[in-house]
């Protein structure tokens, strides 16, 4: 889960970054550079989350938590600060429950005895 959400987090990035002309005639409330720098460095926290996983670090389960979230946390800190569309406000009760449901899936994984034993 951790690695899909890193991916994520990269097409994000790329596709702010490759569409910045049209986004920008859309007229959009978030600064592109803020949104394109800020998916990158979750993207790159993320992946070493994941790396550390595969290892078997300590740190990796630890930075794992942490980068899903507070990626988690900036998404809707931004949602807060920039939404203004209709549609943000239809599909807040979507990206709750899919919010919810990752944090809640990480976190148990995570905190299950036999992970915790093994990090």
């Amino acid at each position: 889960m951790v690695f899909a959400l890193s991916l994520l987090q990269w097409t994000r990035a790329v596709t702010l970054a490759t569409r910045r002309p049209v986004l920008i005639g859309l007229g959009v409330s978030i600064p592109l550079a803020y949104a394109v720098v800020s998916a990158a460095v979750w993207g790159a926290a993320l992946l070493a989350a994941c790396l550390g996983l595969w290892r078997m670090a300590r740190w990796g389960r630890w930075l794992a938590l942490a980068a899903v979230t507070g990626s988690q946390a900036q998404m809707w800190l931004d949602r807060a600060l920039f939404a203004r569309s209709d549609y943000s406000r239809l599909s807040i009760g979507f990206a709750l429950g899919a919010t919810i449901a990752v944090l809640a899936v990480t976190w148990s994984l995570m905190g299950w005895p036999s992970v915790r034993k093994r990090f």
